[in-house]
């Protein structure tokens, strides 16, 4: 380790340590994972918590680190020092206090999540970092949680599979008011549908509180849902869908998903089609979509009873005189 990096740490000498920021990274580089595994022996500490002396040098030093670690671009060098440091946060108290400030073991872990989390396109971090990270989103700081939100977003983007396997506690973490969360669902549910199915009615219920984005996400999802074609989702997302119809803001991403139920599941909308009619007359720029579902429908009803329709001028006449076209 650097001689400044040991006199700093080893001593715990407060005076020395804005003298890192001196130093080239190049300088300092090969010195990092022995400074962060310094480092969490000092945070880890009986006094830690209360001693103002030692938590100014620990922060100093992780910046000083997180740093050296972005300019020389040696995150892959040091993960496994970095993340190591980042769950030992989880062995203390990380809630903050009355006056809403962060506990000494919370300022570390955001000190250095975004260097790690950033990485969400190199595998071998996020394959350390993830496992991790999702163990803060039930650890009572919801600024954190938040932070932590928005990277594994970013992570389901490039490496869903890694994420897929903690299915179970993101929907936890959405149902308990972690809404941003999401965005992660779409990417995860291919790889793991079940822990989402069983919890789907929970999500569809969250509708009302959402933001308008995060509605958008939920209704992804259950795209992505109805391409699995499973019944039970969709006895329980075609009363919902019909049910937010009338809302102008979502409406045509809903019908896409009716139209792809429609495919597999017609029947599941025979008892909607005056709805859709309704709908297809107050928002006429729908009509065209309206009417794949009619015809769907209609093509069931046809084969079932072929004197229902007038065989000669096929489905589409029927959906025309159906919605007035």
């Amino acid at each position: 380790m650097h001689h400044l990096f040991r006199m700093v740490l080893g001593q715990k000498d407060l005076s020395r340590a804005g003298d890192l920021f001196s130093l080239d990274d190049s300088e300092i580089e090969d010195s990092l994972t022995e400074a962060l595994e310094q480092i969490k022996i000092i945070s880890s500490s009986s006094d830690y918590q209360t001693n103002n002396n030692d938590q100014a040098v620990v922060e100093i030093c992780i910046t000083r680190i997180t740093t050296a670690i972005r300019e020389t671009e040696s995150i892959e060098k040091h993960a496994k020092a970095l993340v190591g440091l980042w769950d030992s946060c989880l062995e203390h108290n990380l809630r903050p206090s009355g006056k809403d400030e962060d506990t000494p073991h919370a300022k570390i872990a955001s000190d250095i999540m975004s260097c790690i989390l950033q990485n969400y396109n190199r595998p071998p971090v996020m394959a350390l970092a993830i496992p991790i990270a999702v163990k803060f989103l039930h650890r009572g700081n919801k600024e954190l949680c938040r932070n932590m939100s928005n990277y594994l977003s970013l992570a389901a983007i490039t490496k869903a599979d890694l994420l897929a396997d903690h299915t179970e506690v993101i929907v936890k973490s959405i149902l308990q008011g972690n809404t941003m969360l999401l965005r992660v669902l779409p990417a995860v549910y291919e790889k793991q549908p079940q822990p989402i199915n069983g919890h789907l009615s929970e999500l569809l219920a969250l509708m009302s509180q959402l933001e308008q984005p995060e509605q958008y996400h939920l209704l992804r999802l259950l795209h992505v849902a109805a391409k699995r074609k499973q019944p039970e989702v969709v006895q329980k997302c075609v009363p919902f869908l019909i049910g937010h119809l009338k809302d102008s803001a979502h409406n045509d991403v809903i019908l896409n998903i009716l139209i792809e139920i429609a495919g597999h599941e017609p029947l599941a909308l025979n008892g909607f089609l005056p709805m859709l009619k309704e709908i297809s007359e107050r928002f006429p720029y729908l009509i065209g979509q309206v009417a794949r579902i009619y015809g769907a429908v209609g093509h069931v009803d046809e084969v079932k009873d072929e004197d229902e329709f007038d065989r000669g001028h096929g489905v589409r006449k029927h959906v025309m005189r159906h919605i007035h076209l």
